[in-house]
């Protein structure tokens, strides 16, 4: 057992994880475009929503944190989970957005 506590300033760890929020978020409304404009439908869909919060996680893991999310969050896993339920409500919406537009002729 490590006996170094870790300190962590509240307000700083609040922003962190309000910053990766925001990220998630963005991140969302621009994947879910990209699959309404695709044309994915289904489980495809969210099986592509997956893959790209899989991925923009590993991004924001190497180039946010430095691969060292520890110094930013209480916990290491948050980089991965945190705000990944609520950017899927940000992708649905601008999944059907999109879908709706684009393929409303077919």
């Amino acid at each position: 057992m490590n006996s170094e506590a870790t300190i962590y300033v509240e307000p700083f760890v609040a922003m962190n994880t309000r910053t990766l929020t925001y990220c998630r978020s963005g991140i969302s409304a621009v994947t879910g475009s990209a699959a309404g404009i695709l044309g994915l439908t289904g489980y495809t869909g969210f099986v592509f929503y997956l893959v790209t919060a899989f991925i923009s996680s590993g991004i924001i893991w190497a180039l946010m944190t430095d691969f060292k999310p520890e110094l930013y969050f209480k916990k290491s896993r948050d980089v991965w989970i945190e705000g990944v339920f609520g950017g899927l409500f940000s992708y649905v919406l601008f999944w059907t957005l999109m879908y709706g537009i684009v393929h409303v002729y077919e």
